[in-house]
């Protein structure tokens, strides 16, 4: 008898292991906007509990090479579905419709280049070079850097598909007037783009 009940002991013993066995702890879901980051505990090799969010906004664009630091606003499209502007001259609008900055495809942003009081937030971006270096602040305090690959003008009213085009690898893209002032359409004749990708 007592054999018996040693035999029922190891039998439950060792069940109630397989079952440890089995259980399988997934790491977090993806949530919108915010994603959580799963620490792996290297003592028993399993998901740890602890999770901490990392939030990709951008905050904070930094240029070093023309000694600009400013604060990014999230915008979207204006009344006549053109990229809108920062409600702060002094800051830049983030296209918050497409990716954030070191997400995959093309992150955009624009500025002012000048204001009716004077200096804006792009007012030294023709300044830049190929080459240089570009920050991007994130809302949870880490950094994504670029660097900058190249410089364009085209016509103020061009549409640049390729600009909002999905793609594997993460590119930024900074927007500013350029070009001379027209009376008519109470804007410049022309755009510069300054094109980015990862550092």
């Amino acid at each position: 008898m007592a054999r018996r009940a040693l035999i029922s002991s190891l039998c439950l013993a060792l069940a109630a292991i397989a079952n440890q066995l089995l259980v399988v702890e997934q790491p977090p879901v993806v949530e919108a906007g915010v994603y959580r980051a799963v620490a792996l505990d290297q003592r028993d090799e399993r998901w740890s509990p602890v999770t901490a969010a990392v939030n990709v906004t951008p905050v904070r664009l930094v240029i070093p090479t023309i000694h600009l630091d400013a604060r990014i606003e999230a915008r979207g499209l204006d009344s006549r579905r053109n990229l809108d502007t920062a409600r702060d001259f002094h800051d830049v609008a983030w296209y918050d419709l497409g990716p954030a900055p070191g997400q995959p495809g093309n992150a955009v942003m624009n500025g002012h280049v000048n204001w009716w009081t004077g200096n804006a937030v792009f007012t030294y971006l023709s300044r830049v070079r190929v080459g240089d270096r570009i920050q991007v602040v994130r809302a949870d305090g880490t950094s994504v850097w670029f660097r900058i690959t190249g410089k364009r003008v085209v016509t103020a009213n061009a549409r640049i598909a390729s600009l909002f085009a999905p793609g594997p690898v993460a590119t930024l893209t900074l927007i500013t007037c350029t070009g001379a002032w027209d009376a008519l359409t109470q804007s410049d004749t022309h755009r510069l783009l300054v094109s980015a990708t990862l550092a």
